[in-house]
């Protein structure tokens, strides 16, 4: 027979292994969602639908006197739509110069990049954008796209088929696919959407950000994308500084394009 003390040992050993078991069979978006509504004002929870499915997105009015319209916020498909790498600054900031901030909580990442995977993801998110379009074309002004990772990577192909309406401007923050074919199509899109682009990667970014900077310079000038920036930034998207320097990056670019 156990003793007491031994035998609460193993209950808590296998209460915390029931535990865990169940919190991995919760998808995480689902368990990002449940942390947002705890830690968040219930003001800037706005739930949408997509088909048959809900998810969450959360906004913030512009806080000037000029509203220049909104700008939707979709994170790297391992993040959620309050993530410190970069996301939550840009939803913060963005509304003391004119603008509304609409952050997207995206689908759960694919365990593997290949085709199939990309086009289920793909149609995931294509859901979910045109929800979040029909939103903010009900609102004045322009729309702006800051997309970030493998999220925005998959953006450009949603865009260059035309299956999705197009922003007035598109942000990319390191935007890739990890595997080489597959991001060298991701520069091809690019090149062929003709949305205006700020195109940002840092220079500690994943290697496949940095292997297709060349590739989308030269598709860029030989389908003629008109307005379309590179810049490559010191440092990682994970430091504050650097953080702030890519707010300035994006707020200037905006502005040269007169918003």
């Amino acid at each position: 027979m156990l003793k007491p003390i031994t035998a609460l040992l193993v209950l808590l050993f296998y209460c915390s292994t029931t535990v865990t078991a169940a919190e991995l069979a919760a998808s995480s978006e689902s368990l990002h969602t449940l942390d947002l509504q705890r830690q968040l004002a219930s003001t800037e929870l706005t739930p949408l639908q997509a088909g048959e499915q809900q998810f969450m997105t959360l906004y913030k009015p512009a806080m000037t006197a000029f509203n220049k319209g909104t700008v939707v916020l979709l994170p790297d498909w391992s993040q959620h739509a309050a993530s410190p790498r970069m996301i939550n600054l840009l939803r913060q900031q963005l509304v003391d110069y004119g603008w509304n901030t609409l952050s997207v909580m995206v689908p759960d990442p694919l365990p593997l990049t290949d085709a199939e995977n990309l086009l289920t993801y793909q149609n995931e998110l294509l859901l979910r954008l045109q929800a979040v379009m029909t939103k903010v074309q009900n609102s004045s002004g322009s729309v702006v796209i800051v997309a970030q990772g493998s999220s925005g990577a998959i953006l450009n192909q949603l865009y260059q088929s035309s299956e999705l309406t197009k922003p007035d401007a598109l942000v990319l923050l390191s935007a890739y696919l990890a595997e080489p074919a597959l991001n060298d199509a991701v520069s091809l899109a690019l090149a062929k959407h003709k949305i205006p682009t700020l195109d940002i990667q840092q220079q500690q970014d994943n290697v496949f950000v940095l292997a297709s900077s060349k590739l989308r310079q030269q598709l860029v000038r030989k389908h003629i994308k008109e307005l379309y920036r590179q810049r490559l930034l010191p440092g990682s998207i994970d430091d504050g500084f650097n953080q702030q320097w890519v707010f300035n990056e994006i707020n200037g670019w905006l502005s040269y394009l007169g918003y």
